[in-house]
Formats: structure tokens, sequence, C-alpha cells
């Protein structure tokens, strides 16, 4: 076992051990990584990256008349069973429960985060909406520019990643709707009407690969990956479904919902994508205390690298 090796080995063995001790009750989930396995990346290099202006300018326009944002939020729950990952406590890994799952249930989890957040008002709480879907909450937040955005987070069954990918990119491409139920007269659409679609979650492309041959819709859209490692995994997709990659990620990392959060609050406010960037990594050292400096380096923008 080389030097690096014995690293990561020691690294997973303390994670897992102070998960243990902890018990199966909320825990500080500081080193629960994703375990990245063997893959291969398909090669998509023959197709041309692009810029983002085209999207900056129908946000803007979409602020300036009033429209709300939205932001379409996956999240594929925490398996131990039908995952890749280094396994945590039996209630967290559980992919089939919204009550205890690491990703949706914790305090860090996309459901729990935003319905505890002082600046984010709940909309609307929908369960078992398909097979694949257990539960879908929505909320709206306003910014200082105007912008009024509305987030919604579907909570995808634990052995489902590949149909929580095939949505993820389906709705990238505009190949496929979704609807939000706000019991008004009309219902919101969603995905491929969404103006920023993120995945968050374990890095299930290192798992399965998916079939993206659908993708001939030219609307182009903000993406993020909040999962290990994710530039390289996502960005040929994005190419593919023509979306942009706003936020990725280039290591192991815990994808709490602080991070989609830091991202929102630049992104709506039109700021760059560096400073969307920056916000991400700010708010994982926040959180996890891993230095600035490192926290920004755990993320990417656009096409490089």
């Amino acid at each position: 076992m080389n030097r690096m090796s014995l690293i990561i080995f020691l690294l997973l063995f303390a994670c897992q051990s102070a998960a243990e001790q902890k018990g199966t009750s909320e825990v500080d989930t500081t080193n629960e990584y994703d375990y990245p396995v063997e893959g291969t990346i398909p090669d998509r290099s023959f197709i041309e990256p692009f810029e983002r202006d085209s999207i900056k300018a129908k946000l803007q326009n979409k602020i300036d008349s009033g429209e709300p944002l939205i932001v379409h939020c996956l999240v594929p729950l925490c398996d131990n069973e039908h995952q890749g990952i280094v396994p945590t406590t039996e209630s967290l890994g559980n992919g089939f429960s919204t009550r205890t799952n690491l990703y949706w249930a914790t305090s860090n989890g996309q459901k729990r985060f935003f319905e505890r957040h002082a600046n984010w008002k709940s909309l609307s709480l929908n369960f078992d909406l398909t097979d694949t879907i257990l539960e879908r909450v929505a909320f709206q937040r306003k910014f200082q520019n105007g912008a009024k955005v509305i987030l919604v987070c579907d909570a995808y069954r634990g052995d489902q990643m590949e149909a929580c990918l095939d949505d993820y990119f389906a709705y990238l491409s505009g190949y496929k709707s979704s609807f939000l139920d706000l019991e008004t007269e009309n219902d919101l659409i969603i995905g491929d009407e969404a103006d920023l679609i993120a995945f968050n979650g374990h890095n299930g492309l290192m798992d399965v690969d998916i079939d993206t041959t659908y993708a001939n819709i030219p609307r182009q859209k903000d993406a993020v990956a909040i999962a290990c490692s994710s530039r390289s995994w996502f960005n040929p997709y994005f190419l593919e479904v023509n979306a942009y990659p706003l936020v990725t990620t280039t290591n192991l990392l815990y994808p709490g919902a602080f991070i989609l959060n830091g991202i929102i609050e630049k992104w709506a406010m039109m700021d760059s994508e560096e400073n969307i960037r920056f916000a991400a990594g700010d708010a994982y050292h926040e959180v996890k205390q891993c230095g600035q400096r490192s926290g920004r380096n755990l993320f990417a923008t656009g096409w490089g690298g």
C-alpha cells in the first residue's frame, strides 16, 4: 500500500468510526465522503463548449419582468446498499427514508436546511410523486436586485440513481417537463423550464452510464453538479445536453445543502461565474472549517480542467 492509499484508508476509517460512535441520530457529517469507484468517462470532446451570455440575458429579462427564477435540485438519497459510497449509519444511509436520510433530513440535508433557513419560505410539500421520487419540497426567496427565486427539491429513492440522472440530463436538454403543484389555477412548469438545475448527492456517473441521444433541443441553461469530482464526469454530458457547467467539483466532498444556498445567493444577484464558484467554496469552509482557499479549490466553473 503506497502512502496516498494509506492516507485515504485512514481517513475513511476515521470517518466511519466517528459516525458509529455518534449512533443513528443526526450527526456532524464533516467527513462523510463518497467513495470513488472505477469507471470510464465517455469521450464527448467533439462537441464545442459555449459561453454563458445568452443564459445571463434570459435571467436578467426574467428579473426585469418580475418572473421568478426557477431552481430545480435533484437529490438521490444516500444509500448504503445501492450506491458506491463508504457506508454510513443505517438510518442516514437508508435510501428509502425521507425522515432520516443524510442528504435530505439532517441539518445540512436539502429539505431540513432550507426549511430552517430564515430567508427561505416554504411553498409546498408533495409525497410519492412517482415510482422514483419519494418527496418534493419547494421554497421561495426574494433578493435585493428584485429577483424572486423558487427552489424545488426532489428526493429520489436511493436505488434509482440511473432514473435520477436520466431526469437530470433530460431536464437540462429541454427534453422533459415536470410540474409543481402550488394549489393555484396554474401549476408551475419546472424541469425543462427551470433556469438552473442542480444534482446533489453521490456521483452516480461513477456507477452508471447515461444515454443522452435525445439531446437535440437548443435551449441553454445553467447546471450545477454537487458530487465528488463532478467536473470531469459531468462536463462531457453538459456539452451534449447544451448546459453550462456553472459549478462543479474537483475532488471529494460532502454534498451539503449549504453549498447550493451559497451558489443561489450569488447567482440570483447576477454575480460573475467566478464569484459564484467562490461562494460555493466559502459556504463549504464556513461549515467544514477546511480553510477558505481549500474550500474554493474544491469547486470549478466553466469548461476548463
